[in-house]
């Protein structure tokens, strides 16, 4: 790792993260990083690597009778980075959402996690009821979820046009009390799940605002990017990248083969929020820069197991 950045503050690092993350502002993210609160993505990765050892991760946003590609791609690469670390995984989500990851998913290896979920879900009628049953069995010490529709005050959920999607989607909100763990979402837009910890700054933008609010929340200009930025961040704290070598045009490729479609354009392009893959590209090879990590410089063969309290460093206790 660049002796540079390890002399600096992790908050720093954070920081510089955080603002990169947001920059475009398409959406108010910008703004409302300013308005609301910064120094959220460094609270967000401290507490996902404590309370790694079995994540779920939950995604998929409804668009016509498919689902976006913002969501699956950074949930599978924090699934993948998660793994890597020792921890259990589990990518839960719609059936036909799950049924749609499978060859995005064995680009990551991650056929086992995705798969495993899908058919706990398909084995239940009643969704509150295999949701009840995916969790005991799993029994997750972090949930995460990345660009989940979030419920609003009239217990709709709604999409950026106002369309109401609630036939479209699950109230997984119930999660947050099914599961006794810690909470994080990733989200850009404010009518997502955990975007209500932000409060009455949600008012200012023009959307149905969510209200279910999580014990963490990292906002970005397209969620994919939030994880991106987690990704880098636990890279440093770690010390050891935590990115894969595949290139996101790959794996935006192979969920558009599924049939998942850019959420902005509703083309089954390798696009994220309207946006060419060279630019989220971009974003994680300039935080990839930023933290000094590449496959070359860290021991990628080093065996991912479970750190102690005592391997993460003191800064992020």
């Amino acid at each position: 790792m660049n002796t540079d950045l390890r002399a600096e503050t992790p908050c720093a690092l954070a920081l510089e993260i955080e603002e990169r993350l947001v920059r475009l502002d398409r959406r108010g993210m910008g703004w409302l990083r300013s308005a609301w609160q910064t120094g959220y993505l460094e609270t967000a990765v401290r507490s996902m690597l404590r309370h790694r050892a079995r994540v779920l991760i939950i995604s998929g946003f409804p668009v016509g009778d498919t689902f976006e590609t913002d969501g699956p791609a950074g949930a599978l690469l924090l699934a993948s980075a998660m793994k890597r670390l020792g921890s259990e995984v589990a990518v839960l989500g719609a059936p036909g959402f799950l049924s749609q990851l499978g060859q995005a998913a064995a680009l990551l290896n991650l056929e086992r996690e995705v798969l495993g979920a899908r058919d706990k879900l398909a084995e239940g009628g009643d969704p509150a009821s295999w949701l009840h049953t995916a969790v005991g069995h799993f029994r997750p010490t972090l949930v995460v979820f990345v660009e989940v529709p979030g419920v609003t005050a009239d217990g709709n959920h709604y999409n950026m046009r106002r369309q109401n999607i609630s036939d479209r989607t699950h109230g997984w909100e119930a999660l947050l009390s099914l599961c006794s763990c810690p909470s994080l979402a990733f989200a850009d837009g404010g009518n997502e799940l955990g975007m209500g910890a932000v409060g009455t700054a949600l008012q200012q933008l023009d959307i149905e605002p969510a209200v279910s609010a999580t014990d963490q929340l990292v906002i970005a200009d397209v969620s994919n990017w939030g994880v991106y930025g987690a990704v880098a961040l636990a890279s440093a704290y770690m010390d050891r990248d935590l990115f894969p070598e595949l290139s996101l045009w790959q794996l935006l490729e192979a969920l558009n083969v599924s049939g998942i479609v850019d959420g902005v354009t509703g083309a089954a392009t390798p696009t994220e929020d309207g946006l060419p893959a060279d630019h989220g590209q971009s974003l994680i090879d300039e935080l990839r820069h930023l933290i000094g990590s590449n496959s070359d410089t860290l021991d990628s063969a080093k065996p991912p197991t479970i750190a102690t309290p005592a391997l993460i460093p003191e800064s992020i206790s």
